[in-house]
């Protein structure tokens, strides 16, 4: 009830022609729905597999992400689930696995209001049927990613993460989630953490390469 009142007031825009109706046009689903799944387009230290949606190359879904992050369309949520349909079978094989959101650092949750990879987990979640345990914890503010070179990304991560102080036991398999992979160096600090604490099987999703 409450989201039929917000789209009343509210209607959606597509991300791509910005028309009202849907989050996403015909013509924008179809575009997303022809982008080929990526499966390990990159190696990341002590992940075992890296499934990712498209590429970020694709304007549209850039625009998506974007739009997610960046603008607060947090009502793009609903968009995702479809989105992230086609990961159900190369994710079918983990039934023992947990999805584990990158998480925010507090501050950065305060300034955006929300974590965009809770987000796609969530999506994921309705996907896969596979419950959310947040394991990790961000440690450090460090700066975006997104504003800093290759070479940067690497170190920019360095002691980033570390353990949920609420986490009582860890899972032999986890999924990673996050919203684009580009050097890997974000994952790759979250999966030493949960090797640490004897995670044995790590999977990367994302909607997009960079």
């Amino acid at each position: 009830m409450f989201t039929a009142i917000l789209d009343f007031f509210f209607p959606p825009l597509c991300v791509h022609c910005h028309r009202e109706g849907d989050w996403l046009c015909a013509e924008a689903r179809t575009v997303i729905e022809r982008q080929r799944m990526l499966i390990d387009p990159i190696l990341i230290t002590g992940v075992d597999r890296v499934i990712v949606r498209g590429s970020y190359d694709c304007p549209i879904l850039a625009q998506l992400i974007q739009k997610l992050k960046y603008h607060y369309w947090t009502g793009l949520s609903e968009v995702l689930v479809g989105v992230l349909e086609p990961c159900r079978s190369e994710l079918s094989g983990l039934a023992d696995a947990v999805l584990v959101p990158v998480p925010l650092h507090r501050r950065r949750q305060r300034e955006r209001g929300f974590n965009q990879s809770l987000i796609i987990s969530h999506a994921l979640r309705r996907v896969t049927g596979r419950p959310i345990t947040p394991l990790l914890a961000r440690m450090k503010y460090t700066a975006p990613q997104a504003r800093l070179s290759a070479v940067a990304r690497l170190t920019n991560m360095i002691g980033a993460f570390g353990r949920d102080r609420r986490v009582a036991s860890w899972p032999p398999s986890v999924i990673l989630v996050d919203d684009v992979i580009t050097t890997g160096s974000t994952i790759a600090e979250c999966a030493s953490v949960l090797r640490q604490h004897g995670v044995r099987d790590i999977t990367a999703v994302a909607l997009a390469k960079g």
